[in-house]
């Protein structure tokens, strides 16, 4: 394809033109004959063009959007930009582009024109699979493919790599960029074996990752959100911003213990401890990256990117870092800001050249899983009052808007998650999600992961239940309280008669949720005095901690409250209003967001401006330390009690009440 010399112009067009690029948002005026593609580049828009601007790679099709746009009411029309001619029609029609399209590598200026980036095999947005939020999102990563065209068997005195240097300082305007040995090394090969055509994978504009021969189009990116309890795998396409796969498994580490201080406790106490906890989760992690590009059909070795969030604590154990610090005030991380790195350093078994990126902290017990949950809800850029509540073992809390994001730590223990619990297990199949008690006759019935049938339902029998995992814990202990069977002390009601009340050979009382012969064991699952207690601390915990987020900014309520966390992804609001542990609010005002954690971690991963909006929050998010407050010690002990004694909410609970099934 030729392109038109900008001599070659009509006199007649205007000196300079009004250029829109959408989404982006972003508008400039550049002199005409300038092309698209670099009219996009000064303007910091992300236009993917791997042949870099020769026009045969059909990476850079944008579609021009006519009418009037912008505040000074400029005319776009496909008319202001130079004629294609056949080669780029013909790549476009192949393309399968709308009429209308051209590449920007190609189409030059005459005049005011409105550019809809995206298209094509590369639209400017993704969605997210069902295991997070499904939603649109910008794609822009670090990551960019480069198509070059080298002599293989130059007969002067140019190497491979003074020509792949030359083309990426002519074509692509990267200077003095750097190679990974693995690429260098498989530079020759990859020239000659394919007659000089080759693509490099290359990072920030700076280092060359990857060198491949041919002409390829597949990048992919890892994101990896790692929590105390459980992990969770993103398996990402870099190009089209798409979600292929996820895969979510156990924590390795809670064999060591279920919290972060027990870790942090086994790292001090054990000379091998931290390699131990470093290798156990790397070890996951891999697992985990070879189960979602199973499930996705691809290679790890096309993984070539990738973004870590977490706890601080969790991030420093991954990264063999030291967690002593952590573990007494003041609680200083070994990092804050965000570290970039080759993830083979940490253990990471991807490509060779593969780049990890760490989100920032914001403190101690605020870390980067706390940023993304930002990044993923908006918050730093919403206009309504927000609580974010995360109710994972490590609970954090942030409330704020664009003009001011507070947030704090509640360590409200693995009592969610259905640890520390008599009968307690994950939330895996078999396990009892949801519970309902009669107001009337006090009979239980329940649900189990699993099974769409209540068990009181035609056809339940062959059901059974294995345990009961977190939300099925807050729910049971929500419908006792409401059915008189729980004091607002927390102790059981035990003259209240109930045929689920029985007493064990030791004499212990309990509350009987599924009889030995309706459950998978033959053994009873049951309510403990002791349990109950547990749930207690944790509740307390979280909501001492959104209380004094509220008192520290002298707010009545949030306008919004968001639950996330796989924890609040299964939560029931509604009981858990029931029993104080999150303010009350109308139940259109609470929305349970899923993994927002994890979401960020994919919007980073896809998107160089959503890490530099990561770093901003890091900056702007002021870490409260509840501890340090006089009035603590009072606000969590008030938030024991059924609902907390502190509860001023003006809507009573009737307010909410729903028909529930």
């Amino acid at each position: 394809m030729d392109t038109l010399p900008s001599a070659d112009l009509p006199e007649h067009t205007e000196e300079t033109c009004e250029v829109l690029f959408l989404p982006a948002g972003r508008t400039g005026r550049f002199k005409r004959g300038l092309t698209l593609l670099e009219a996009a580049r000064q303007l910091g828009v992300m236009i993917e063009s791997a042949c870099g601007g020769e026009g045969w790679c059909g990476q850079c099709a944008v579609y021009i959007q006519e009418g009037r746009f912008g505040s000074a009411g400029g005319v776009s029309a496909l008319s202001h930009l130079s004629p294609a001619d056949q080669a780029e029609l013909d790549e476009l029609t192949v393309r399968g582009m709308p009429s209308g399209s051209r590449l920007a590598c190609l189409a030059r200026l005459l005049g005011d024109v409105c550019v809809v980036t995206g298209g094509g095999e590369r639209p400017s947005a993704g969605f997210l699979g069902k295991t997070l939020r499904e939603g649109a999102f910008e794609v822009d990563p670090l990551i960019r493919l480069c198509w070059l065209r080298l002599d293989p068997f130059p007969s002067g005195l140019s190497s491979l790599l003074e020509q792949a240097q030359q083309v990426l300082a002519e074509r692509f305007g990267m200077s003095a960029v750097e190679w990974e040995k693995s690429a260098l090394d498989a530079l020759p090969v990859a020239a000659v074996e394919s007659g000089g055509e080759v693509t490099l994978t290359v990072w920030k504009e700076q280092r060359v990752l990857r060198c491949q021969g041919g002409f390829r189009e597949q990048a992919l990116g890892l994101a990896v959100d790692i929590g105390t309890t459980t992990l969770g795998v993103y398996l990402c396409d870099l190009r089209r911003g798409m979600l292929l796969a996820t895969a979510v498994g156990l924590n390795p580490q809670t064999a060591w213990g279920a919290d972060v201080i027990s870790r942090i406790a086994f790292c001090a106490q054990t000379a091998d401890g931290l390699t131990l906890l470093q290798k156990a989760v790397v070890t996951a992690i891999n697992d985990l990256a070879g189960e979602a590009a199973r499930t996705a059909g691809v290679r790890l070795e096309d993984v070539v990117d990738c973004v870590w969030v977490g706890n601080s604590v969790m991030l420093h154990l991954a990264l063999g870092l030291n967690p002593a610090s952590l573990g007494e005030s003041p609680f200083i991380p070994q990092f804050s800001n965000a570290l970039d790195m080759p993830a083979g350093r940490a253990g990471l078994r991807l490509n060779a050249g593969a780049r990890l990126h760490i989100l920032p902290l914001i403190a101690g017990y605020v870390g980067a899983d706390a940023v993304a949950a930002i990044l993923a809800a908006d918050l730093h850029r919403g206009e309504e009052m927000t609580l974010l509540v995360d109710a994972g073992t490590n609970g954090e809390i942030i409330l704020g808007n664009r003009q001011r994001l507070v947030c704090t730590s509640s360590p409200t223990g693995p009592a969610f998650e259905g640890a520390n619990i008599t009968c307690g297990m994950r939330a895996l199949p078999g396990a009892i999600e949801r519970v309902r008690i009669d107001p009337d006759t006090l009979q239980v019935r329940y649900k189990v992961i699993g099974s769409p049938l209540w068990s009181d339902q035609a056809g339940a029998e062959g059901v059974r239940a294995a345990g009961i995992c977190g939300s099925g814990v807050l729910e049971a202990i929500a419908e006792m309280y409401t059915a008189g069977l729980l004091l607002p002390s927390g102790r059981f009601a035990a003259q209240v008669p109930s045929p689920a009340w029985q007493r064990k050979e030791d004499g212990e009382l309990v509350f009987v949720l599924v009889e030995g012969t309706q459950s998978a064991s033959g053994t009873p699952i049951y309510l403990t005095q002791k349990d109950v207690r547990a749930v207690q601390l944790a509740k307390a915990a979280l909501r001492s901690g959104c209380d004094f987020l509220l008192s520290a900014l002298k707010i009545g309520e949030p306008r919004r409250l968001l639950l996330a966390g796989a924890f609040g992804s299964l939560l029931d609001p509604l009981h858990a209003m029931q029993i104080g542990m999150i303010p009350k609010l109308p139940l259109s005002r609470v929305e349970s967001l899923g993994n927002v954690a994890g979401e960020g971690a994919c919007l980073a991963l896809l998107s160089r401006r959503k890490r530099g909006e990561a770093r901003q929050i890091a900056r702007k998010a002021e870490h409260l330390v509840m501890p340090a407050d006089p009035s603590f010690q009072e606000r969590f002990v008030a938030a024991l009690a059924f609902p907390p004694q502190i509860e001023t909410s003006t809507y009573p609970i009737s307010f909410f009440q729903e028909d529930l099934p």
